[in-house]
């Protein structure tokens, strides 16, 4: 019983840390917009992957964060 309340526990720490983590209603589409979402604002906001990516690509580093900030897409609209 113990460890279920813990498992709980730490669920409830890592979805407060991690919004992006779903939960057990969370659909597939949600789930994999989420990632995608994430994916491209961790590029576009940490300097240095910015930066390296802008090197890749032979263009400025805020040509490339708009781009990535362009591609961030909405969460899709639950059909009920």
């Amino acid at each position: 019983m113990a460890d279920k309340i813990r498992e709980k526990h730490q669920y409830a720490l890592l979805k407060s840390k991690y919004d992006g983590i779903g939960n057990s209603d969370t659909t597939s589409k949600e789930f994999q917009t989420t990632i995608y979402n994430d994916t491209f604002a961790s590029l576009a906001h940490h300097k240095h992957l910015l930066l390296h990516n802008a090197v890749i690509r032979n263009e400025h580093p805020e040509l490339v964060r708009q781009e990535y900030l362009k591609k961030l897409k909405p969460m899709p609209v639950e059909d009920k």
